[in-house]
């Protein structure tokens, strides 16, 4: 028999390294989810692969600091204003985190779970929601895991706010698309970018002289009088 002309009839997706791999993937997928679900701890393994060891050192060392600070003030000194910062610190750090480990999970994940699906679609109404509210301190709006995560402060000026909402929609749209396949619309809600509408003026100006010297030429006569 011809061992090489009977290897192209196995199927590298059967292959030893091959399920290897799939079995891999799964097992990373798994950790992205019980990290997102649950808050369970990263593998450091799994932590460099997908370039996430920074941003988790830096959430999990503000996460104890704040786990570790009095209830209320004290005698040391340790005011309000103190707490406050460091559980803003802390917030942001998990907030970043999150994103990161999401985006390194729909990397690899085929078709992600319909619960995480339904909560991305939440956070899209969300964001949607905040170009038509103002009060982003009403309790009935205030979602700070939200506003972490995607870079907002919302005690920003409105039209700094407004512009911090639209980068997040157009991210966290795109990617939603490339999960379920819906039809972007976030040029319906914020207009298209000013680069995108000046396309296609630079593309019709060619096809106009073009058009101008053609039937210039079809008269008889030179372009451009």
């Amino acid at each position: 028999m011809n061992q090489q002309t009977d290897n192209m009839y196995i199927d590298d997706r059967y292959s030893d390294e091959a399920l290897r791999k799939r079995e891999e993937i799964r097992e990373h997928i798994s950790w992205f989810r019980e990290f997102l679900t649950f808050g369970t701890s990263l593998p450091e393994h799994i932590r460099r692969r997908y370039g996430l060891e920074e941003d988790y050192q830096r959430y999990k060392k503000l996460e104890i600091q704040v786990h570790r600070m009095p209830a209320e003030p004290d005698c040391r000194g340790y005011g309000k204003e103190q707490r406050m910062k460091e559980l803003c610190e802390a917030g942001r750090a998990k907030g970043k985190i999150t994103l990161a480990v999401e985006k390194a999970y729909e990397s690899i994940c085929p078709a992600p779970a319909r619960d995480y699906l339904e909560e991305k679609y939440q956070e899209l109404l969300y964001l949607r929601g905040m170009v038509y509210w103002k009060d982003y301190d009403d309790p009935m709006w205030y979602k700070p895991e939200i506003l972490n995560k995607y870079g907002i402060d919302h005690k920003e000026p409105r039209e700094t706010v407004l512009k911090q909402v639209e980068k997040a929609y157009r991210e966290l749209d795109a990617r939603f698309c490339r999960m379920t396949g819906k039809k972007p619309d976030a040029d319906e809600l914020f207009g298209k970018p000013a680069v995108r509408q000046s396309v296609p003026a630079q593309k019709e100006a060619p096809e106009n002289g073009a058009r101008e010297n053609r039937m210039c030429r079809r008269k008889g006569r030179r372009p451009g009088f």
